[in-house]
This record gives structure tokens, C-alpha cells and sequence, in this order.
């Protein structure tokens, strides 16, 4: 590697030295921070293990004498959560696929292994019951749609008018949310699929543009399930792009 293609590397956490910040200006310096990138990654899986190997070696003690367990069950359970996470971003990022800023993005795919759809009842609305995804290991589950196929029924008010509600039945397949796409923007999220890592997909802007980029997220286990812009705190990669210059 020559002077010009290395990150710049920045230490952030003086107790925690495996995490840094890449600063990449050019192409070469995204090249070289993704190989940083998945060396990081591959440290804090090591670094998990150490902690999930003490909270064992703890819950057995604990058992031994007959302790209450709860916590220390808890926290291996947190533990795995967190290194399935970065098991999902080294998977990415060695695929080829780049960390890009956290835009709130328009989904159109999750990843569930529920049979049913959640649902909150039955509302006024069609449309009203977008799901959300699972957070599952790599290579488990299913893609559908955020939205899911609903059942109406009409029953009459107290004031004697009739009035339809929605509930929502099954999940229906995914769609890719442009009908005039070019066959290697398909093939190139088709792909991302298949590898089953990512929790969700779609594409940002959230407003439709003409020159939209398609992203996957990584969701944050053990973390609020919702942050800002009303958004779950998530990873996001780069998975396609396209412009037509007609558009310009």
C-alpha cells in the first residue's frame, strides 16, 4: 500500500484502541479504510467472545450456587446480539458493500421469519400498518414488504353509517419501488439480497428522485427501536446508483 492510498486514522477512545476514524478524500482512501474496516469489525467479534466467555464462566459460578441467574443470562444474550451485528458488517463490508452516511431512506423490503404480520387492529385506513424487520443472524428469514396485504371489512357506526376497516392478512412480495429501472440496478439488489445480511433495503432519498440510490441497513441490537428522524438506528451501505444525464 503506498502513502497516497492509506485513511487517515484517528484514535476516538483512549481505552478502547481497536476503534478509530477512517477519513477517506478519494476512491483509494475508500479502498483502504473498507480493509481497515473489516480488521475493526473482526476485533470487536474477538472482543465479544472474551466478554460472552466471562458472563459464562459467571452464570455457571452463579449456578453452582444456586444464585439467581436473570442478569448474567441477560447480558449473554446482549453479548451474542452484538456480535451477530458486527458478524453482519464484516459480511458486508467483505462483500464489497461501502458505509454511507445514515439518510432516512424509503424502504420497500424487510427481513422477518414471522409467518403473520403484526398488527395493531383494525384501522379506518388502509395502509396504516407498515412492518418492520427482525433482527435476525445472517442468512435467516425472508424479504417481503413493508406493506402488507390487508383485509377489508364494512361494518355500520354507531350513527348507522357503514365503514370499511383494514387489518392486515399476510405479507406479500417485495417490489422494487421504480417500474423504469435498468436491468443491472436489479441484478446488483437482487444480489444484496440473496445474501441475506442486511435487515431492510430501500432507497434514498425518501422523496423519488431521478437519480436514487439503493441501500441496505444493518439494524443496532440493544438499542431504542427508534432514533432520529423517527428511523430505527441502523448501518447503512452502499448497494447501487444511477443517473441519467438527460435528467441533469
Amino acid at each position: 500500500m503506498n502513502e497516497e492510498s492509506k485513511p487517515v486514522v484517528v484514535p476516538t477512545v483512549v481505552d478502547e484502541p481497536m476503534d478509530f476514524t477512517v477519513i477517506a478524500t478519494s476512491p483509494k482512501d475508500m479502498e483502504a479504510g473498507q480493509r481497515s474496516l473489516i480488521l475493526w469489525a473482526a476485533r470487536k467479534i474477538q472482543s465479544i467472545k472474551a466478554e460472552i466467555a466471562e458472563a459464562t464462566e459467571q452464570l455457571v459460578l452463579h449456578q453452582q450456587k444456586k444464585w439467581n441467574t436473570a442478569g448474567w443470562r441477560n447480558q449473554i444474550t446482549k453479548h451474542e446480539r452484538r456480535a451477530e451485528f458486527y458478524r453482519k458488517v464484516k459480511m458486508a463490508l467483505e462483500n464489497g458493500y461501502y458505509i454511507v452516511p445514515p439518510f432516512p431512506i424509503d424502504l420497500f423490503t424487510i427481513r422477518v421469519n414471522r409467518k403473520n404480520p403484526v398488527s395493531s387492529g383494525e384501522c379506518n385506513y388502509p395502509g396504516h400498518q407498515e412492518q418492520t424487520a427482525q433482527i435476525l443472524p445472517a442468512g435467516e428469514g425472508r424479504y417481503v414488504s413493508v406493506d402488507p396485504v390487508e383485509t377489508r371489512r364494512t361494518v355500520t357506526n354507531e350513527k348507522g353509517k357503514e365503514v370499511d376497516l383494514y387489518r392486515p392478512d399476510r405479507f406479500s412480495v417485495p417490489d422494487f419501488p421504480f417500474k423504469l429501472v435498468r436491468a443491472e440496478i436489479r441484478e446488483a439488489t437482487d444480489n444484496a439480497m440473496k445474501l441475506k445480511i442486511f435487515d431492510q433495503l430501500g432507497v434514498l432519498p425518501a422523496r423519488r428522485k431521478a437519480d436514487p440510490v439503493v441501500c441496505g441497513q444493518i439494524l443496532v441490537p440493544n438499542k431504542p427501536n427508534w432514533g432520529p428522524h423517527g428511523t430505527r438506528e441502523s448501518i447503512t451501505f452502499f448497494i447501487a446508483w444511477w443517473i441519467d444525464t438527460r435528467t441533469l
